[in-house]
């Protein structure tokens, strides 16, 4: 409305203006002003036409019933770009989630066990006709993995272990909160099939490829219920290690834990319009080889926003 306000009031003023130079002769000329989906006209002395254009065919520049989306119409934009959620787990080699009791400690819990994906940068190349085509980019992955017991992980052997936290007289820490952390820089590259570029609002689309993982950071956060007293680590077979004295009820462990430095995952992304799913699932084990227990982490999740 805007817009129209100050058009409308240019081409009378120029209008008027004209009708001075011309010393009170008839003349007249249209005026013609166009913007994204409106188009402005004067047709006489006394009438202005405003033309508001709907639909796909629009000539005049964006597209505004595909709005935000509307500059790249009729283009091959892929579904990369955007604020991912979901859900974290890992399997072991033979596809499941049991453990021995060596490794019990690996146990999650995985409604709690959630991640981010932030995907500012994306990257197209279109292949065939804008359906088809290479998308790239970068993000970063943060995901959460909770272990479902007090465990607290360690490298102190040269492999990943595990000890639980007991207080002075000798029972279990319960814990709020007990979770690995570990976030990624990323790298995809996803082929994709999209079944409407000039529309993406009335589109369907699935992607498959791969994503490149760099770890950035990793480490282990406890929210205790027991602190600020001297608790022990000790073996579930028995014995003390060490002693921790907690000021505050939140511990934060650092450590590398043998996580690979490197990985890669394969990735399927489907959806229509605004939905976009996705599935990942890790090629490469979470832990270095013989450092720690085999294991291939998965996600599964909703894009909440997409660009």
């Amino acid at each position: 409305m805007l817009s129209f306000s100050f058009m409308f009031i240019f081409i009378t003023k120029v209008k008027a203006q004209d009708d001075s130079e011309q010393g009170g002769q008839n003349h007249h000329s249209n005026y013609k002003f166009k913007m994204s989906g409106m188009q402005i006209e004067e047709v006489g002395e006394d009438t202005v036409v405003v033309y508001i254009k709907r639909g796909h065919d629009n000539n005049w520049g964006s597209n505004w019933s595909t709005f935000p989306w509307g500059c790249k119409k009729g283009r091959y934009n892929g579904h990369w770009a955007g604020i991912d959620f979901g859900w974290n787990g890992y399997v072991n080699s033979n596809f499941n989630m049991d453990f021995p009791a060596s490794e019990a400690y690996m146990e999650l819990n995985a409604a709690r066990s959630l991640m981010v994906n932030l995907n500012p940068f994306e990257l197209n190349l279109n292949l065939v006709n804008n359906k088809f085509g290479l998308t790239s980019g970068l993000g970063f992955q943060l995901s959460n993995y909770y272990f479902s017991s007090n465990y607290t992980l360690n490298t102190d052997n040269g492999v990943i272990g595990a000890e639980q936290l007991y207080n002075g007289s000798g029972y279990l820490v319960p814990m709020d909160v007990n979770k690995l952390y570990v976030s990624y820089l990323t790298l995809p590259i996803f082929f994709e099939f999209q079944t409407n570029a000039k529309h993406k609002v009335n589109s369907f689309h699935i992607s498959a490829g791969v994503i490149g993982g760099v770890k950035l950071c990793s480490y282990q956060k406890q929210k205790l219920t027991t602190w600020d007293q001297t608790l022990y680590f000790g073996s579930p077979y028995g014995g003390s290690t060490s002693t921790i004295h907690p000021d505050t009820q939140k511990v934060k462990y650092k450590n590398s834990f043998y996580i690979n430095p490197f990985k890669v995952d394969a990735s399927v992304r489907v959806g229509w319009s605004f939905i976009n799913l996705f599935a990942t699932y890790s090629i490469t084990s979470l832990f270095q080889e013989n450092k720690g227990p085999e294991v291939y982490p998965y996600t599964v999740g909703i894009t909440l926003l997409g660009w």
